[in-house]
């Protein structure tokens, strides 16, 4: 029996910003702005657009499935050797991200707030998103709604204060189009901010109201995500300058120590900042650790959700702490870019493909 969950447009809007707001204010901003010489809005422009495309492959994939589980739908179109084999690269992008995530942010902390706390004790929160995920979807998504409100509209808020301080001039060159970054690294690197429906589409089957919804949500989630990300890039570097932003491993984080307003109660806004990212990354980890896990036991029936969960959850931990240094991400980050276009279009493409075939098959018959 397929249990459909009653995912409203807001509850995936929601869980979109809060991917972006998890992801795109502190790795992200050096890795564009590097990325190019010309108009930094133009990169942006370039992935928002992907995303979007992304997004209605996935959207029209959820309606092809109308209401029916992902996994066993593509083994029954396509068997189940070549759907392992569909699913595999999935698994290993999905366990990848959530390492990667996980130890990048933990990272952040040591070096701006808490040098001494050691990483063993910090790479432990990913042991609290593993509980809400093995608590079920529907206190995922309660949890969400609530961490909206308190991590996403504080991250806003302190965009809106960023904006202090900011000269426009430097955000030059605003219209000299130059097409560089297609051929730099950190480009595609930066891939991973715009992804965040791909894990929303895996965690339940949808019905095909709630795909419509889907669309519409996320649509409307991907153009706030685009703002987002405009101030997280240009904050900073109308701050700074270009080229000082470039050296500056973390620009938004920067910019965030040197605020000082005179009406401002709170003095560490990095602090109030490093917060709302950590609820929005607890949020966005065990809603990536519940579209695993729906995916393995579509593959592995026989697998237990909490068992399969607390040896996942095991591995990411132990990968996170033999991940040496901040360059061994970053290498990652950058190598990695294949699985998450693949995971953007040519899942959820030859998905589609197998279920076109599949419903002319049983349409001709």
């Amino acid at each position: 029996m397929n249990k459909t969950i009653p995912l409203t447009g807001y509850e995936m809007f929601s869980l979109q910003v809060l991917y972006v707001g998890a992801s795109a204010g502190f790795l992200y901003p050096s890795l564009l702005i590097n990325s190019t010489t010309g108009p930094l809005w133009a990169p942006i422009v370039v992935w928002a657009l992907l995303a979007f495309s992304s997004c209605f492959l996935y959207g029209r994939m959820l309606l092809k499935l109308r209401g029916k589980e992902l996994v066993p739908i593509i083994i029954s179109s396509l068997g189940k050797p070549a759907a392992i084999m569909l699913l595999l690269p999935i698994l290993l992008f999905v366990i990848a991200a959530i390492t990667v995530m996980l130890r990048s942010f933990t990272e952040l902390v040591t070096m701006t707030l808490l040098p001494t706390t050691p990483l063993l004790f910090l790479n432990g929160m990913i042991f609290a998103s593993s509980a809400l995920a093995a608590a079920g979807l529907m206190p995922i998504i309660r949890a969400a709604k609530v961490i909206f409100l308190l991590g996403a509209g504080t991250i806003i808020s302190l965009l809106i204060i960023g904006t202090s301080g900011s000269h426009w001039e430097l955000g030059g060159p605003w219209f000299q189009m130059s097409a560089d970054f297609f051929t730099d690294g950190d480009f595609y690197g930066g891939s991973f901010v715009w992804m965040g429906f791909t894990y929303i589409a895996m965690i339940a089957p949808f019905t095909i109201k709630q795909a419509k919804l889907y669309q519409k949500g996320n649509m409307i989630a991907l153009v706030l995500s685009v703002l987002m990300v405009g101030c997280f890039i240009y904050i900073p570097v109308m701050t700074f300058g270009r080229e000082m932003s470039s050296q500056l491993t973390f620009p938004f984080v920067s910019k965030m120590d040197s605020i000082y307003q005179y009406w401002i109660v709170l003095e560490n806004l990095t602090a109030i900042f490093m917060s709302a990212t950590m609820l929005c990354l607890l949020l966005v980890i065990a809603l990536k650790l519940k579209a695993l896990m729906s995916i393995m036991t579509g593959i592995w029936p026989k697998v237990s959700i909490n068992w399969g969960l607390a040896v996942v959850t095991v591995i990411i931990y132990i990968a996170a702490e033999l991940i040496p240094e901040w360059r061994d991400l970053e290498k990652w980050v950058f190598n990695s870019y294949f699985l998450r276009f693949y995971a953007m279009f040519v899942f959820p493409g030859i998905t589609l493909a197998g279920l076109h075939f599949k419903q002319r098959k049983a349409g001709g018959a």
